[in-house]
């Protein structure tokens, strides 16, 4: 479907509300990690207890991610970028408002349907720019993932010091309500590129296997591996066989799994699952290392807001590192650029586990390995968007941010493993940063492997390409 493209000052325009909406969205995700030792005190709750309220977040993310990206493609991009914030600031006010933990993961659950946001401004992006600008679009609204995650820190710190804890979540509740009304106004309604029938069986499919699998993964940290555990795996990996060969049949399925197959795609999802990890090891262990007792060379003996003075540059270097990773990407190509960024992020990781005990050190090594998976994320789409059909770009990206996602949720059970059998005398240790790190490093030399292995084999994506779209009509 052609559409005559936005420019001038409405694109400008547009691209900075959607950037907006998008550094909302993801703030949603952070700005309560700094507090979760807290909410012991706060709730009454136990610290294992206390980690679903972020857990929570994850799950649900890992869930909109694509369903949201799917429902834009069918009913409109800018309308459910604007139901998604809406779920952000109902969720938000729910979460303001709990006394209790059950209170409190209902209202971060639903939070968790904003993660589909950035998915949906990209296919914006994709469908509303002219092509000339949309790399320059893409990489701003791609980056807003790391801005947003990075700022979520020093913001919560900084909150915290005026605000009990609810005032976070109330902070949360107005942006979003902001930032719902600016997208209802700003970006326009087009028409959506196809108009085939929900596939819930589908899509009700694909969340149970996303849960069957995280849940149980979420759970390794306070419970270990019990055989209730293995059954979901075994489960998920039954159901997901089935789901795989219904996908293929369908008429108008969930996910396009002939198109994710592709040797571009299905390593861009990889990649993003691996950096994800290693950003959010990373993260984890700056929030520790931050508030960790200094002795024997290791922590700095702060609280929340020396964390977030010691996340701020990060956040910068995530400002920075979007138009940097378009710039590389327009002269060098994508995927060469996703290569570079995975190798940043690897070699970062790695030297964060040298210097443990000096803010400025551990600011910078927390800066590059911020700045080089905001780099890596910002270019990742423009490999997407060069092969995916138009009807399909919401759908895709939503894919990705769920990968990303998982990545997340996967870091967060090795942190918790790490933490649970290095510590010493229930403080991180030096091993618990090395084993943390350590981690990090091999998952961005994992990333940046899947992403080398295609390099070069542009050509052979056309024919299958070709089928896709005939198959798709």
């Amino acid at each position: 479907m052609m559409t005559t493209p936005v420019g001038g000052w409405r694109a400008r325009l547009m691209l900075a509300t959607l950037a907006l909406a998008g550094v909302v969205a993801s703030l949603a995700q952070t700005l309560v990690l700094p507090l979760l030792p807290g909410f012991s005190d706060w709730l009454g709750v136990s610290a294992a207890d206390a980690q679903w309220i972020a857990t929570s977040t994850m799950l649900a993310g890992a869930v909109a991610a694509p369903l949201f990206g799917w429902l834009g493609d069918r009913f409109g991009l800018a309308r459910m970028i604007v139901v998604a914030l809406v779920f952000l600031a109902v969720g938000s006010v729910v979460a303001a408002m709990s006394d209790t933990l059950w209170m409190l993961l209902l209202g971060r659950t639903l939070q968790g349907f904003s993660s589909g946001v950035i998915g949906l401004a990209l296919a914006v992006s994709r469908t509303m720019l002219a092509p000339a600008s949309l790399p320059w679009a893409v990489g701003i609204v791609s980056g807003t993932l790391g801005i947003g995650t990075g700022l979520g820190v020093p913001l919560a710190g900084l909150l915290l010091q005026i605000f009990p804890w609810h005032g976070v979540f109330w902070t949360s509740a107005g942006t979003a309500v902001v930032a719902a009304g600016l997208v209802a106004i700003i970006v326009p309604h087009r028409a959506p590129g196809t108009s085939s029938r929900f596939d819930f069986v589908g899509a009700v499919t694909f969340s149970g296997i996303l849960l069957l699998t995280l849940i149980p993964l979420s759970l390794i940290g306070s419970v270990g591996i019990p055989p209730t555990s293995i059954v979901c795996w075994i489960a998920a990996m039954a159901v997901g066989a089935w789901w795989v060969r219904y996908e293929l049949r369908a008429r108008s399925p969930f996910v396009d799994v002939r198109l994710a197959r592709l040797a571009p795609i299905a390593s861009s999802h990889i990649t993003a699952m691996f950096v994800g990890i290693a950003f959010f090891l990373s993260f984890t262990g700056t929030v520790y290392v931050s508030q960790t007792t200094g002795r024997e060379g290791v922590g700095l003996g702060g609280g929340v807001l020396l964390t977030g003075l010691i996340q701020t540059p990060a956040s910068l270097a995530s400002i920075a590192a979007a138009p940097l990773a378009t710039m590389c990407a327009t002269r060098w190509g994508a995927r060469n650029t996703v290569t570079a960024g995975a190798v940043s992020v690897a070699v970062a990781s790695a030297s964060r586990m040298l210097v443990l005990d000096d803010p400025v050190i551990v600011a910078l090594c927390a800066l590059l390995v911020s700045g080089s998976a905001s780099f890596t994320f910002a270019a990742m789409p423009l490999i997407l968007m060069d092969v995916a059909p138009l009807h399909a770009t919401g759908a895709v990206n939503g894919l990705n941010i769920m990968m990303r996602q998982v990545g997340s949720a996967i870091a967060g059970v090795i942190a918790a493993i790490v933490l649970a059998s290095t510590a010493v005398a229930t403080e991180p240790s030096r091993a618990t940063f090395a084993w943390l790190f350590g981690a990090g490093a091999v998952c961005g030399l994992i990333a940046a492997s899947a992403m080398a292995v295609w390099l070069g084999r542009s050509s052979n994506l056309l024919p299958s390409l070709a089928h896709i779209e005939r198959t798709s009509r």
